[in-house]
């Protein structure tokens, strides 16, 4: 192994371009911890910046680059360790990009569903307080609010009086008010809901 301060500089560089494992050690055991300081200021953890400084001598020992001078040859492990550092970071930010875009994509995946369970719940909740009134008073409801009918047309089509239609439809509306008095849907939700049920009746 050389020394690199008493070590020909010139016979250094030599070496290390032919590939002479002791040049590259001595360089190595001169530079490393400082390029590792220098890394660490770029990184947010000591251990990517040793990986980092490892790879730039691999680099460097692959390369077999002929250098002028050491000042040379320190500029270059300097570069390349920067570019590292850049390379790392880009790389560690895309996969963070790739993670949160997949978190983002799972909850936007998520919300429809959970919205078509709360709808349907809800859907399921309505469907039971109609089907519990009183035949004549869910027929008048449903004409009105899932059909769209209004209490004159009600009242020709099922051949009643229009005060007892309107009746009817009060009454109803008064059960629908008390059985979701405490649920979080208002009234007028429910009624908007009522068109999706139709089917069932």
């Amino acid at each position: 192994m050389y020394d690199l301060s008493i070590f020909s500089e010139k016979v250094l560089l030599q070496q290390l371009s032919e590939g002479n494992p002791n040049a590259l050690e001595t360089i190595i055991r001169s530079y490393y911890a400082v390029l590792c300081r220098f890394a660490e200021r770029m990184l947010p953890d000591a251990s990517l910046a040793e990986d980092v400084v490892q790879e730039c001598f691999i680099k460097l020992w692959k390369s077999r680059k002929a250098f002028d001078s050491l000042k040379g040859l320190k500029a270059y492990l300097y570069a390349i360790t920067r570019n590292g550092c850049l390379d790392l970071a880009r790389s560690r930010s895309r996969i963070d990009s790739r993670h949160q875009q997949a978190a983002a994509n799972e909850e936007a995946t998520i919300e429809p569903v959970l919205t078509d369970i709360v709808r349907a719940e809800s859907i399921a909740l309505i469907y039971q307080a109609v089907k519990a009134m009183p035949e004549k008073m869910r027929q008048i409801f449903l004409l009105s609010y899932r059909d769209g009918m209004t209490v004159s047309e009600i009242s020709v089509h099922l051949g009643m009086n229009l005060k007892a239609v309107k009746k009817q439809k009060y009454k109803a509306l008064v059960a629908l008010r008390s059985r979701f008095a405490k649920h979080e849907k208002p009234l007028l939700s429910v009624l908007a809901a009522v068109s999706l049920i139709g089917e069932k009746f």
